[in-house]
């Protein structure tokens, strides 16, 4: 077998596949939630902004804690989806690729001769019905004031080249329980709420003339990372910075 033909077999989401997914995510969100509420309780709003199940879509999440892919997770889980977030490729070897198959995690393969592979797997997922969870930024924030940094185009491709509703999420509240540079949470079960937020589904349709596709890239790019860091203000209720109402502004 090549090496290219077992990296496409990291994951499937054929009807018994995704049939077992649920079934370790279940474990895993059972355990993930009890784990959650010792260190604050949670809030979602506005999860009626997901597509009916079924229907595929990108989740893209701020990314800004480390506890956050827990709180996303369990938000995208208590609607009635199995988040699949993308990973590196090579975290799926040894006893953490087995939970990450078992979960139906998305591997992006870095290594591809193709560019365009390495969102091959978020592709088949969406095409199934799937939902796909994606850091635009690909790393936590490193803001002083924690606002988005830099989103990378990924996202942005995955849409243009599937049509798929792109759902913004944002969050607040985890910084209470576990600052930056904290080793471990603190434990806040009764006095702290984190709130997760699913924003509208971002209206694209003006870009998918693909005749420039950078330009489009960059638009999109942009507009997730302004509509996102909008979501990060109401929540936290704090006056959007400048830099944030520009759409041509960078990519």
């Amino acid at each position: 077998m090549s090496e290219e033909t077992a990296e496409r077999e990291l994951v499937s989401f054929d009807p018994a596949s995704v049939r077992s997914q649920r079934r370790v995510a279940f474990f895993a969100a059972t355990s993930a939630y009890g784990l959650m509420r010792t260190a604050t309780r949670m809030t979602v709003e506005d999860s009626q902004n997901l597509p009916p199940k079924g229907t595929g879509a990108i989740v893209a999440a701020y990314h800004a804690n480390h506890l956050d892919p827990i709180l996303v997770g369990l938000a995208v889980w208590r609607n009635g989806r199995v988040p699949h977030f993308l990973a590196k490729s090579t975290l799926f070897s040894g006893a953490l690729g087995l939970i990450l198959k078992g979960l139906g995690q998305i591997p992006v393969l870095r290594a591809s001769a193709q560019a365009g592979d390495s969102l091959d797997y978020a592709k088949e997922a969406l095409a199934k019905g799937e939902t796909v969870v994606i850091y635009p930024e690909g790393t936590l924030t490193k803001d002083e004031a924690f606002w988005p940094q830099h989103f990378k185009s990924g996202t942005a491709r995955l849409a243009l080249e599937t049509g798929a509703q792109v759902i913004p999420v944002a969050h607040w509240g985890l910084n209470g329980v576990f600052p930056r540079g904290a080793k471990v949470p603190t434990f806040k079960p009764l006095s702290h709420t984190s709130v997760v937020r699913f924003g509208p589904p971002l209206d694209y349709t003006d870009l998918w003339d693909h005749r420039d596709e950078k330009r489009s890239k960059a638009l999109l790019t942009k507009r997730l990372t302004n509509t996102i860091a909008t979501m990060v203000g109401q929540l936290s209720g704090r006056e959007l910075p400048a830099r944030f109402h520009n759409e041509e502004a960078g990519e």
